[in-house]
């Protein structure tokens, strides 16, 4: 019985996060400049790496 309850549950919290999926937050502008700066700079150690 203990397992049934257990099973149900983990089938609810499941169908929960597939139907209905927490909402990203948005990215500040900080948060988005720190990203293309981050990028920016991979592709440039990717360009000096190639002989």
């Amino acid at each position: 019985m203990e397992l049934a309850i257990v099973l149900i549950l983990v089938f609810i919290a499941w169908t929960n996060e597939t139907l209905f999926p927490k909402e990203e937050k948005k990215k500040t502008v900080d948060e988005k400049l720190a990203e293309a700066i981050k990028d920016y700079l991979k592709e440039g150690f990717k360009i000096r790496k190639d002989p």
